[in-house]
This record gives structure tokens, C-alpha cells and sequence, in this order.
């Protein structure tokens, strides 16, 4: 990764800073339920790698819901992507940094070497920049690759702040409540071809979400 020079790296910390603690505070001030936390014990009893997986628009739910799990976060290395990599860390996330188009080779060989020693990586599969709910093929390349377990995570709030970009990103507003939900473990080792692990993986990241969103409408 290249280095940002000192005024970029500065602003960076000082966004990064205000960040992390203004979304502590808003997530603090909202009350805050757990929807099928079995399926995360379950996961984590089967003693194997776990791919963590949300649309990117919903990302702060699980950043913000499993930073004290010892979890990885892999984060492209482009600037939108730097202030919550930097909130993350401070979270107490470990972070991954690399994408298809840029760091590729190098973060998915990090990722491997993660996953091959039974750690959890937290990812979004439409990341960095869209299609929205496009599964790229990361994750299936390094479920495969690792035996992985694929446990889909979601959230929703009942008031938001929604930004209009690709990804319809959503940021909870403070006095409300906030739902976490985990969808339904997808195991690479049911599925016979690549089209059907893929389409299982895309259709349970879909109903989870749906189903978080059904919370508040």
C-alpha cells in the first residue's frame, strides 16, 4: 500500500477520530437486540475458518457488533475506504487491506493464511464499489480455498441516515433501535459446483437482510 503523505495521513486520523467516536456514541445511545446469536456459537464450535459477510451499505452493524471477537476486516485500499478501516482498527479490528483491483494477489494470500489457521474475517462481498448485492469472487475463491464456513451478518436501525451513493449506505441515528441479525450457516462443503455455493451464499446474504429490514416496516 502506498503511504498517504502527512496532510492526507492527518486528515485521515483526525476523520478517523471524530468517526470513531461519534458512531461509539450513536450505537451507545440506541438500544440494541441480537436476532439468532446461535448460529454465530454454532460457527464457532464447528472449529473452522468463518467468512463473516454483509451487503457493504450495512457494514457498520457488524463492525460495531463483533470488534471484540478477534475478528479480521479486509478493507480496499482506496481513500473511501481508509477512515472506516482507521475507525475499525481503533475498534480493535485486525485489518486486511487489498481489493481485486488493487493489492489483489497480495491480500487474498493474507486472507488464506488467516483463514488456513482457523481465524474469522469479516467481508463485504459487493465491496469496494459495487454492483450493490453483486457477489464478487473473493469470498468464494477463499471459502474454497480454506474450508470456510460463510456466516452472514446483518443490521438495521429504526432511524437512519441513508447516503446516496452505490451502496445506499446506512448510519444509525442516535435514541432508537438498532437489530442484529445472523443469517443461516452456508457450508462449502454441501454444495457440489461453484454456481450453487455461490447462488446459496447470495440468497442467504439477501434474506438476512431482508429479514433485519422486516424488524422496522
Amino acid at each position: 500500500m502506498k503511504p498517504f503523505n502527512i496532510i492526507s495521513n492527518l486528515k485521515f486520523d483526525l476523520f478517523a477520530f471524530f468517526g470513531f467516536w461519534l458512531l461509539k456514541i450513536i450505537f451507545y445511545l440506541n438500544k440494541r437486540q441480537i436476532i439468532f446469536q446461535s448460529n454465530w456459537d454454532s460457527a464457532q464450535l464447528k472449529d473452522r475458518p468463518i467468512l463473516i459477510c454483509c451487503w457493504h451499505g450495512r457494514l457498520l452493524f457488524p463492525v460495531f457488533h463483533l470488534h471484540k471477537e478477534g475478528c479480521y476486516a479486509l478493507a480496499g485500499l482506496h481513500k473511501d475506504a481508509e477512515i472506516i478501516a482507521r475507525i475499525a482498527n481503533k475498534l480493535g479490528w485486525k485489518m486486511l487491506r487489498g481489493s481485486s483491483s488493487r493489492g489483489g494477489v497480495r491480500v487474498f494470500k493474507e486472507l488464506l493464511k488467516v483463514l488456513n489457521n482457523k481465524g474469522k474475517v469479516f467481508l463485504t462481498p459487493d465491496g469496494p464499489k459495487g454492483p450493490q448485492y453483486q457477489l464478487k469472487e473473493g469470498i468464494i475463491k477463499s471459502a474454497i480455498n480454506s474450508d470456510a464456513i460463510v456466516l452472514p451478518l446483518s443490521g438495521q436501525a429504526s432511524s437512519i441516515w441513508k447516503i446516496k451513493n452505490w451502496d445506499e449506505f446506512v448510519i444509525p441515528k442516535p435514541f432508537g433501535n438498532i437489530v442484529h441479525i445472523f443469517g443461516t450457516l452456508v457450508d462449502v462443503r454441501d454444495y457440489g459446483s461453484v454456481d450453487e455455493f455461490r447462488l446459496a451464499i447470495k440468497n442467504e446474504m439477501d434474506n438476512t437482510q431482508a429479514n433485519v429490514d422486516a424488524f422496522f416496516n
